[in-house]
């Protein structure tokens, strides 16, 4: 996976306009009219489903009021773009005063019809037309949009009907809650973007395979949900062009960094062996929640990916048996890693920083429980079988970094070994652990640079040549596919000198 923090700046190829509204520059064609930009550009647009607005400012700097005889789209009604002139709408818009020394919004959008695509990527392109006084200037309109695969539960979208399904929750007879429905063994290959409005489930025993190098980007509140006995298989590959990405479908560069945008990928209690490598999970709520397990078998495998800026959790992991290795999880607002109510888990080679930045953190980065309060306020025990952290780094901007939240009523066994973590030892006295073992504490780790959320290790870091060499046999080639010498790195990155 060479170069995989790069995805994390610069997931796609994104044209963007950066010109300020209050840089008045002329339009085509010199006239009196002045404008904030000379293209209005929309960044990567998918098919149907429209964008988010934009709008530029017209200035009449003149001396002189100038009637608008008409600003119009130079291709009328069949434009795939949408223009407000001064509050009014419409293909063409007539008679607008400008007074001397005023301005005017014009707000557009678009909508792209995929039966006119050609490509999985094209370019849309309009003009917006200014006509008075024998002059005609223009403002150039550009669009980049992307055909894709719709799985919506949202009528205003497009989608294949025979896949939706509705529960009755409240058992009225209302079949309420809709859903896109994979209940037949199913692929997803990387032919198209894949974009999820509303909720796809995964139900009847089914598998969803995704392959290496697809992209699947989720609306506002969307998740993916793999039911029981129904299994989820994201096996992307080593190259950046070959990584999967899960993502928000807003493309805009404002987005790219915004947490939150989406729901979660959510593998309920029952489902059973859930795999998921190399794959970049970035800017949703909760990046993956696991609850009970199902058989014998992990609940999830989880090896070579990433999981940053979720508003919530990296992993929420309820009574659930999960293995990780050479995982970077970084910059949650809650916890980056919670194992909650009990379980069993193993991570090897796992990177968990957390320096989320926007907005106050409250809570440590790895979380480990054995127990929860119910509704009527009982304490209900739930035994943590195993937590193994090997070769490991903890650590962000908080005091403490560990919390250990156990009851004595139920086992509670965890295991740290050659790890660097940040914690309070006024919490937890961890250098009178036995369960910590050789463990470098409250050291920082160096990473190259937080800023542009690279995560491997500067030359000066206090983790390199510090890790467990058996754990180093078993997971023997870091997140980037770099072999793993003698005396190897702690996280998932071994530095190249």
């Amino acid at each position: 996976m060479r170069g995989i923090i790069s995805i994390l700046i610069f997931t796609l190829l994104i044209i963007i306009s950066c010109s300020k509204d209050d840089d008045i520059i002329g339009g085509q064609n010199s006239g009196l009219l002045s404008f904030s930009v000379d293209t209005l550009l929309f960044d990567t647009v998918f098919t149907t489903v429209g964008s988010a607005t934009r709008y530029l400012k017209v200035y009449n700097n003149s001396s002189q009021d100038i009637n608008l005889e008409s600003v119009y789209l130079s291709e009328g009604q069949s434009s795939p773009f949408r223009i407000n002139v001064d509050g009014e709408s419409g293909a063409a818009v007539n008679d607008i005063l400008l007074r001397k020394n005023d301005s005017l919004y014009i707000f557009a959008d678009v909508n792209i019809d995929p039966n006119e695509a050609l490509n999985s990527y094209f370019i849309e392109e309009d003009k917006i037309m200014f006509e008075y006084k024998n002059t005609v200037q223009n403002i150039d309109l550009t669009a980049w949009g992307i055909d894709a695969h719709f799985y919506s539960s949202i009528a205003d979208y497009q989608s294949e009907s025979q896949h939706l399904d509705s529960l009755d929750f409240d058992g009225d007879g209302n079949y309420e809650y809709k859903f896109y429905n994979i209940n037949t063994s199913t692929d997803w290959t990387n032919d198209r973007p894949h974009v999820i409005y509303g909720d796809v489930w995964i139900t009847n025993g089914s598998t969803l395979n995704i392959g290496p190098g697809s992209n699947i980007y989720l609306h506002n509140n969307s998740n993916i949900i793999v039911t029981e006995s129904s299994t989820l298989n994201m096996n992307g590959g080593q190259n950046i062009d070959q990584l999967i990405t899960v993502q928000g479908d807003r493309l805009e560069n404002y987005y790219q960094d915004i947490p939150g945008q989406w729901g979660k990928i959510w593998l309920t209690a029952g489902s059973i062996n859930n795999k998921i490598e190399y794959t970049i999970i970035q800017n949703g709520t909760i990046g993956i929640q696991i609850d009970s397990v199902g058989n014998e078998n992990p609940s999830l495998e989880l090896k070579n990916s990433i999981i940053n800026n979720m508003s919530g959790l990296g992993i929420l992991a309820q009574g659930a048996h999960v293995t990780g290795e050479n995982l970077l999880i970084t910059n949650c607002g809650q916890y980056g890693i919670a194992l909650n109510i009990g379980g069993k888990y193993d991570f090897k080679h796992c990177t968990f920083a957390n320096y989320y930045t926007t907005q106050s953190r409250q809570t440590p980065n790895v979380f480990l429980n054995n127990y929860y309060e119910d509704i009527n306020g009982a304490i209900q025990l739930r035994e943590l079988e195993q937590a193994n952290f090997s070769n490991c780094i903890i650590y962000g901007d908080n005091e403490n970094e560990l919390l250990l939240d156990y009851n004595n009523g139920a086992d509670f066994n965890y295991n740290f070994d050659h790890c660097l973590i940040k914690i309070d030892t006024t919490i937890h006295n961890s250098s009178e652990d036995p369960f910590f073992n050789q463990c470098l504490l409250n050291k920082n780790p160096q990473f190259v640079d937080l800023d542009m959320w690279n995560f491997e290790l500067d030359s000066i870091s206090p983790a390199i040549n510090i890790g467990s060499e058996n754990t180093a046999l078993l997971v023997p080639y870091d997140i980037n596919g770099n072999y793993r010498v003698l005396l190897p790195d702690l996280g998932c990155f071994e530095r190249v000198n």
